[in-house]
């Protein structure tokens, strides 16, 4: 509910500079009640494991399992992490710079060991600054050193606390600080601190609005140096628009009702009386609470709203805590463990890690056994839900690999049948991913189809070349036609043509065209030879005709007659 009705923005950048790793780490965790923000900078040269990275985890897993403002209980977080390093500290010692802050959204707890830092500013100015546990740090607080000359000394990396220095180990813990609206947290390593001064930052704050805005700009800042070696640099910005404020109204009606039980009580001299009353009534309100918050996260199982039930578990759980009620505490943890279960489990599936998914589920499947309120059929569902998607992912993986080893056949054949099984499995945005890469094996084997039929088209016009050279012209025809007809089914329309002049040319050798007609010689017609005389009249008559000079008999087969000038035969 705190956070609910308060407004955290966290925003934060790590880079590794010109280095080629990243010693520095920032994680958070924001939950109903609090919340926690750690910074870290490895200080050892291990390649195989991030120091940084394992003391926060670490920090944040305490935290997370008992989430709390106690001083003594953050020193113990930080003390376990500590311990953490010195055990990993096997090949070479591993050693960190911690800074960690802990808020109810009202206030907040910090912790530093090391150099890294926390800067708190407020209503324009820097209202506080976390001391480094170094050795420049003492010689300021000493007076040996001024504080302008603090960020630059070259004793500020000479520690004198920090994660897994061997033997003690004294890291500083805060009061509980209250919180104002408009308060800036800003959390960094040495890499922004050491090249961004303070005045820097608070300009920044001044252009800026929003918290990555802010880091944005930290960075500019670092980067305009032009340094020719930039340090890992880590920066992590918490804009506390809005606190946590209680309703004064039951907080007054409390107040009644403590005074009207203390005033009696008081009176009889029992101071003992006011402790007991104040314990009991606790932890009324806390069992009250316990059994509330409980139903509540199983009306919600039923309702198979998980993330709800998640909330109201929690509830219920921090509530026994807070009577130490260890019954309570357990059974709820595990319903709590078995909604978060199934909701990790909802977030992978929807990422479409339905590996991940799949063991989350059958994780839950296996807690819900033991608890009734849960529906082992709604569990199984998913189970063999997020099994089929995850067969027809595999499916589709074999079908890329066949694509990319040319196999488009064997691709085609596997992308239908995981898109027959999405069809089956209502697996939308599968059968749609499959569709498309149908169509791309389609595509491959078309372009094989197309390739195969050019090659056979290109011999067969070789072919014709060959045989228009070797003047076998009816020959050359043939198999211009052939690849002609190839040329068109592939639609290569200028091959087409192409081909068409190559075959005109041929049949114009085959067919040549006929030749003009000649001029008549001295004795020739017009249109040749004589042709015979006729035979019709007897030989006499027709040679009387002919010595008459009477013109041309009648050619054989009713032909003209030719004309003649002198005397017949």
């Amino acid at each position: 509910m705190r956070k609910e009705n308060s407004d955290f923005k966290t925003s934060f950048l790590s880079e590794a500079g010109t280095f080629i790793r990243n010693k520095d780490y920032f994680a958070f965790t924001e939950q109903d009640d609090k919340a926690c923000y750690v910074i870290a900078r490895g200080l050892d040269s291990d390649t195989e494991k991030e120091s940084a990275e394992l003391a926060v985890k670490s920090v944040l897993g305490s935290f997370l399992d008992k989430p709390t403002l106690s001083r003594r209980k953050l020193k113990r977080y930080l003390w376990e992490a500590h311990e953490l390093l010195q055990i990993e500290s096997r090949r070479v010692r591993r050693k960190v710079s911690l800074t960690l802050v802990a808020t109810d959204y009202t206030r907040m707890v910090w912790a530093v060991s090391g150099n890294t830092r926390l800067y708190q500013f407020r209503n324009g100015r820097l209202h506080m600054k976390s001391k480094d546990q170094s050795l420049s740090r003492s010689m300021a607080d000493a007076g040996e050193l001024s504080e302008d000359r603090l960020d630059k000394h070259e004793e500020r990396h000479n520690l004198l606390w920090y994660m897994g220095k061997p033997g003690a180990f004294e890291p500083f813990v805060s009061k509980k600080t209250v919180l104002s609206e408009g308060d800036v947290l800003l959390l960094c390593t040495p890499g922004i601190w050491e090249n961004v001064d303070g005045a820097e930052m608070l300009d920044a704050l001044e252009e800026v609005k929003e918290p990555a805005e802010l880091v944005d700009t930290l960075e500019d800042v670092l980067l305009s140096r032009q340094n020719k070696q930039v340090p890992n640099y880590t920066a992590a910005a918490v804009y506390v628009n809005k606190v946590f404020k209680e309703d004064p109204k039951k907080k007054w009606k409390i107040i009644k009702r403590i005074a009207l039980v203390l005033i009696p009580l008081l009176l009889l001299g029992g101071g003992a009386y006011y402790y007991t009353y104040k314990t009991a009534k606790a932890k009324v309100e806390a069992a009250a609470a316990i059994l509330e918050r409980e139903k509540s996260g199983d009306e919600a199982v039923q309702e198979k709203d998980y993330p709800g039930a998640v909330k109201e578990y929690s509830e219920a759980r921090n509530a026994a805590i807070k009577v130490s009620d260890v019954v309570h505490m357990r059974l709820i943890g595990k319903k709590q463990k078995t909604a978060q279960l199934i909701v990790d489990g909802d977030s992978s599936f929807k990422d479409g890690n339905y590996v991940k998914a799949l063991d989350s589920y059958e994780k839950a499947q296996k807690e819900a056994k033991q608890q009734s309120v849960y529906d082992e059929k709604d569990i199984e569902s998913k189970i063999a839900k997020a099994r089929t998607y995850q067969q027809i992912t595999e499916l589709m993986k074999q079908g890329d690999q066949k694509l990319q080893a040319q196999d488009y056949e064997g691709a085609k054949e596997t992308y239908a049948k995981a898109k027959k099984d999405a069809q089956q499995a209502d697996f939308a945005s599968g059968e749609k991913e499959l569709s498309s890469k149908l169509e791309a094996a389609d595509a491959k084997i078309a372009g094989v189809f197309k390739e195969k039929k050019q090659l056979d088209a290109d011999k067969l016009e070789k072919k014709g070349d060959q045989s228009y050279t070797a003047q076998a012209y009816e020959q050359a025809v043939t198999s211009y036609a052939m690849a002609q007809e190839i040329y068109q089914e592939i639609n290569m329309l200028e091959k087409v043509l192409g081909v068409e002049r190559k075959i005109t040319k041929a049949q114009e050798k085959l067919n040549p065209p006929p030749q003009p007609p000649q001029p008549a010689g001295a004795d020739g017609a017009a249109g040749g030879g004589r042709a015979p005389a006729a035979q019709g009249a007897g030989e006499a008559g027709a040679a009387n005709q002919g010595a008459a000079g009477q013109g041309g008999a009648k050619a054989a087969s009713g032909g003209q007659a030719e004309k003649t000038e002198g005397g017949g035969k």
